[in-house]
């Protein structure tokens, strides 16, 4: 599995995230972390992080231009394995996500699962499994061949919309 994570301005949420995949019993390959920063006058953030030794190889892009279409279409140039985890940069996992997320998706014989991500104080709510009606760039796992042309459409960049667009087009790619 392949971990896309856009981020601007964040570091402390990018660290907080990556360890929480280095702690998880089926790891990662490799964590591609998209840095944005406008500021001509400053560079990277995550210095500290790219410096560390993780169970996963860190593909870190940095640039200049700001977007989560933008960032996530660059990380998606550089996937190489069976399954995308598209995490915000602020999300926190449990231990057993990711080898729960692939049971999962091979009891069910599904290509795509939204995770149910809370808040620190939320509860879950509603316990079962059920076909949700949009996709969650922040919080889901895709099987790649399905996002094989599919691009973030930057029409919706720095708004809202692109998560449905996105969502739309791997139904189209016969995702469900």
């Amino acid at each position: 599995m392949d971990v896309i994570i856009p981020t601007i301005g964040r570091a402390e949420y990018v660290r907080q995230v990556v360890e929480d995949f280095s702690h998880q019993s089926l790891h990662p390959k490799r964590v591609i972390i998209v840095e944005q920063q406008p500021d001509e006058n400053s560079g990277s953030e995550i210095q500290d992080l790219l410096s560390q030794e993780w169970p996963f190889q860190i593909v870190h892009i940095f640039t200049r231009r700001t977007g989560a279409c933008m960032a996530r279409n660059r990380a998606l140039e550089k996937i190489e394995s069976e399954w995308i985890f598209f995490a915000d940069d602020d999300i926190r996992l449990e231990k057993e996500v990711l080898r729960n997320t692939l049971k999962e998706a091979a009891r069910l014989r599904v290509d795509c699962i939204n995770l149910n991500c809370k808040q620190v104080g939320e509860e879950t709510v509603f316990y079962k499994v059920k076909q949700w009606g949009s996709f969650g760039s922040g919080t889901s796992v895709v099987r790649s061949r399905l996002v094989e042309g599919l691009k973030f459409s930057e029409a919706f960049e720095h708004g809202y919309g692109e998560d449905v667009d996105f969502g739309m087009k791997l139904r189209e790619a016969g995702c469900d």
